[in-house]
């Protein structure tokens, strides 16, 4: 006599499933792709390529007489964030005097101040994401770098002011923190573009500026 056992589920049935899952699981985490550190060496290079091409548009700027954010947007195409805070930093820039003297002494206008500036920093950083929101413009999401500026050895008064940084340090990759190293926001798509100047960077600008007027 055959007897009719009714249909259990078998509790290592389920646990076979559980541990087939998990397992798969656990291979697709380690196939996956790790989050990759930031290049440093690779973001200088392209920081270093993104000065001498903005230089050259300032050189190509100077040309232009009281050039409109259309004439600034043309010409740094490459090198400059559209409708971004850097459009009208171009502009107040190219409007400045090149330079002076006074006693025979020759001093640097604000735009050879601050190619000098770019022309001397590397890339210490990532700053992780940027949020920026230009005055009657869209938000625009960058990325804050910061950079290192050795400025031989001058700047260290600046930097060592605790009414300027509180205190001087370079954050963790991936961390933005304010009044704490000079940094710069970029677009970092296919081409590297100013997106915005900070306060932090500037200041090293203006520090220079009155440093040369002693």
């Amino acid at each position: 006599m055959h007897l009719a056992f009714p249909a259990f589920s078998w509790p290592w049935r389920r646990h076979l499933r559980m541990v087939q899952c998990m397992t798969i699981l656990l291979c697709s985490l380690a196939l996956a792709p790790t989050a990759q550190a930031f290049d440093h060496v690779a973001a200088t290079q392209r920081y270093q390529q993104w000065v001498k091409d903005f230089e050259n548009d300032m050189t190509q700027l100077a040309a232009v007489r009281d050039p409109s954010d259309a004439d600034i947007e043309r010409l740094f195409a490459n090198t400059v964030v559209p409708s971004s805070r850097a459009v009208a930093f171009v502009r107040q820039l190219a409007a400045q005097p090149g330079g002076s003297a006074s006693g025979g002494i020759a001093f640097r206008g604000a735009a050879r101040l601050t190619i000098g500036v770019l022309r001397q920093a590397v890339v210490a950083g990532d700053g992780g994401p940027y949020i920026d929101t230009p005055p009657g413009k869209p938000p625009l999401t960058l990325r804050a770098w910061y950079l290192h500026i050795d400025g031989g050895g001058r700047l260290e008064r600046l930097f060592n002011d605790p009414e300027r940084l509180k205190p001087y340090h370079l954050p963790p990759d991936g961390t933005l923190e304010r009044d704490a190293y000079p940094f710069l926001v970029f677009d970092d798509g296919p081409r590297l573009r100013l997106g915005a100047i900070t306060r932090e960077f500037w200041d090293v600008v203006r520090f220079m500026d009155n440093a040369q007027h002693g």
